[in-house]
């Protein structure tokens, strides 16, 4: 295991260059050798993989671990794991409709609910369980027909089994309906039938039970924006804040961001901001891959193949110059940009906000720090807060197997081509212009940018 983790990050990473060099290859295999000995004595994967994180260390690099997962309980005398079952109903929609219509009383759950992924057909089954069925997906896993979730009545509450998207696992939640939203405790989905006389916005639902969706509140002349994190659905939320309250975003003359704490994901997400941070180019330093066999199907596997699989003919036949560009250039390191840096330009910036405190500290990593990056270019930012956590040199993180189930390597694939020029963000962090030291950094933030 100890020998096929270090083959994994040898021939894969990123940042192998970088970070075994003729000054320190010594260091190295003496680390690595220790670090093997150690190995022969161990029996178990948590000590296993506590160990490969040890020695993983040697790279100094966030983005470059160990993932150990806990295996299940599993239940006593029980000695055969049983495949998950995915029930069928032949109802259609039409069928449903029809039965909605003509029940004299429905249960409140029961009804047509919609969400990006899927429209579900609720109907009891028996006076204590309901089915909800899928009448349309875009999951290519799930058919049809096939029931996406089940429920439970229990007294006036319900409780419901829900089935991965990939059929993998089940989980069991607290259900509940709000007004016109089916609260499956980790998804939510909007009724459309019957028609509910209150209606709340889905979006904003789903925010107000996403610890990690952006928020936006306004305090007089301040927008206060908080980012947690860029994962999930962040797009969408954000777009979904950028229009709700574009009005008053367009004349408000000061901002404070608060990256505080921002954990990463996909720094385009923070992009949409940009016509209102702007105020001249911003330069954006482009990446190379380490383009081997491996890297390039895991990351096609993982980030493309779906994508790949919903584009029309003449869309393909585009995608296909790029990536067999990427194949013809294996064991190399890949810049399909073929440049160190682009120049992000923009027509019609917002004359607002005049000023921006953007806040960040020592758990603002990743592609929090990417953005940093960009928006403190512009004339209207002062970086504010401590020094970011330092986890950007190397990205595009992709997870591979190991020979145990428990333990995966997370390796980032790519290169931020800054280091050539002897830049690193990860060796201290991102410094901020202003250090803040008051008990309350919003406020403190909010009082400079107002007497600059």
């Amino acid at each position: 295991m100890f020998l096929q983790t270090q083959s994994i990050v040898t021939d894969n990473y990123a940042g192998w260059f970088d970070k075994v060099t003729d000054d320190n290859k010594a260091v190295y295999l003496d680390w690595t050798s220790n670090k093997y000995a150690q190995s022969k004595s161990i029996s178990t994967d948590s000590s296993c993989a506590k160990l490969l994180q040890e020695w993983i260390s040697f790279f100094k690099d966030k983005h470059l671990r160990i993932k150990y997962t806990k295996p299940k309980v599993i239940v006593q005398n029980s000695s055969v794991v049983k495949a998950i079952q995915i029930l069928y109903s032949k109802l259609t929609e039409n069928q449903i409709i029809a039965y909605l219509d003509q029940s004299k009383k429905l249960d409140p759950i029961e009804g047509i609910y919609e969400s990006a992924s899927y429209k579900l057909g609720v109907t009891k089954i028996n006076d204590r369980q309901f089915h909800a069925v899928i009448l349309s997906t875009t999951n290519q896993n799930w058919k049809i027909g096939e029931v996406k979730l089940v429920i439970q009545k229990v007294g006036s509450k319900y409780q419901g089994t829900f089935y991965e998207g990939d059929k993998s696992d089940q989980s069991e939640h607290e259900v509940q309906i709000v007004d016109n939203i089916l609260d499956f405790d980790i998804v939510f989905y909007e009724k459309i039938y019957p028609a509910v006389k209150v209606k709340k916005d889905i979006v904003e639902y789903e925010m107000s039970k996403d610890r990690y969706a952006p928020s936006l509140i306004f305090q007089k002349d301040v927008a206060i924006w908080k980012f947690p994190s860029f994962e999930n659905n962040a797009n969408e939320q954000t777009e979904y804040l950028l229009k709700k309250y574009k009005e008053k975003l367009d004349t408000i003359p000061f901002w404070v961001l608060d990256f505080r704490n921002n954990s990463g994901g996909d720094y385009s997400i923070g992009l949409q901001l940009l016509e209102y941070i702007y105020t001249r180019p911003i330069v954006m330093y482009n990446t190379e891959m380490r383009m081997t066999k491996s890297n390039y199907d895991i990351w096609y596997k993982t980030f493309i193949s779906n994508y790949y699989q919903s584009l029309d003919s003449v869309d393909k036949l585009k995608m296909d110059v790029r990536l067999n560009k990427m194949k013809a250039n294996y064991d190399k390191m890949y810049n399909g940009d073929e440049k160190l840096t682009d120049t992000l330009l923009i027509n019609n910036a917002n004359l607002f906000p005049k000023k921006i405190a953007l806040l960040i500290n020592e758990q603002t990593v990743s592609s929090g720090e990417l953005f940093t990056i960009l928006a403190a270019q512009s004339d209207k930012v002062n970086v504010m807060g401590s020094n970011s956590g330092g986890m950007i040199d190397y990205g595009n993180v992709v997870n591979y197997s190991t020979n145990i189930a428990a333990i995966r390597i997370q390796l980032p694939t790519n290169r931020y081509l800054w280091l050539n020029e002897g830049k690193s963000i990860d060796k201290e962090g991102i410094k901020p212009a202003i250090y803040l030291t008051d008990s309350d950094w919003v406020e403190a933030a909010i009082k400079l940018i107002k007497s600059k």
